[in-house]
């Protein structure tokens, strides 16, 4: 991240780039720099790769107390919604799944007992 600072104040103009202090270099650093993630009770983090359409896709759930200030996570709810049409997908398509298993596992379960 660091080369990444140095060549956005590389890209500035060297007027502006004279009039930085030291202080004000510093906290150009400090916002700049990439927020950590911090250990979660839950971190789950699954990578699908489909050769078919040779790509790659992840799901990522982490969970934990929320320690975001209120005014964040109301601005990131408003920036990333729930409601849009590739999480419905996504959530339809894991429900399907479960049912589909769900009919298999009853399906198998049947045929046993017949026995």
């Amino acid at each position: 991240m660091q080369t990444e600072l140095e060549s956005l104040l590389q890209s500035l103009p060297d007027e502006v780039m004279a009039s930085f202090t030291p202080e004000q270099r510093a906290a150009l650093w400090q916002a700049a720099k990439p927020m950590t993630w911090r250990r979660h009770p839950i971190n789950l983090r699954l990578t699908a790769a489909i050769p078919v359409l040779n790509h790659r896709y992840f799901l990522t759930v982490v969970g934990g107390m929320e320690k975001r200030a209120p005014d964040r996570v109301h601005r990131e709810r408003r920036m990333f919604p729930l409601r849009t049409a590739g999480n419905l997908l996504f959530l339809l398509g894991l429900g399907g799944a479960f049912y589909t298993a769900a009919l298999f596992g009853i399906f198998m379960f049947s045929n046993l007992i017949e026995f």
